[in-house]
């Protein structure tokens, strides 16, 4: 389980919509350049598990996988270490034409939680996310606050955003702006 870091998103601790910094876990980029991958006639399988082929897609278990782009997915996983990670992906890597880079270090998430949550973040981007355009399991690779965004829906009131490490600080703040209208007083 992710250790998870509270930022108060007000004074008032009755908000309407929380935003916590996730720590922990191992971030992954997986891509294939074959032709076959990019549009989806060849399924790709690693660790025993069938990758979703479709962009947007996501496949929830100890390693959690979301297809943001044809042939291209993100890997997370808070059960393994990227050593370890790298070691149960890496037998299937070369039969399928894969390139895996470790972007732990590079990327960090926030973890949006409320009833006001997609409120929220439809103020920052472009994407349609009303449950029934952007459902549950959905995830979305978007400019996100101007900035390049990973989108992931993972219940009908929490998202997670994943974003280069350096724009965290300003996600945050552009986060909290947002929010304002939303605490109760």
């Amino acid at each position: 389980m992710p250790e998870r870091t509270q930022i108060p998103t007000a004074p008032d601790k009755t908000a309407e919509v929380q935003v916590t910094t996730l720590r922990g876990g191992t971030l992954m980029r997986l891509k294939s350049w074959l032709p076959e991958h990019s549009t989806g006639a060849k399924s790709v399988a690693l660790a025993g598990l069938e990758l979703p082929s479709q962009v947007g897609a996501t496949l929830s278990s100890p390693i959690r996988t979301l297809c943001v782009g044809p042939g291209e997915w993100l890997i997370m996983s808070h059960k393994y270490q990227a050593s370890r990670l790298r070691e149960l992906l890496e037998p299937d890597l070369a039969k399928y034409g894969l390139a895996l880079v470790d972007l732990t270090d590079g990327l960090a998430g926030l973890d949006i939680l409320g009833g006001a949550t997609r409120e929220v973040l439809s103020k920052g981007c472009g994407l349609d996310l009303h449950p029934r355009s952007f459902p549950v399991g959905r995830c979305a690779r978007t400019r996100f606050a101007q900035i390049p965004a990973v989108v992931e829906c993972l219940d009908e009131q929490r998202f997670e955003l994943h974003v280069a490490r350096s724009y965290l600080q300003y996600l945050h703040s552009w986060l909290l702006d947002a929010a304002i209208e939303f605490q109760s007083t």
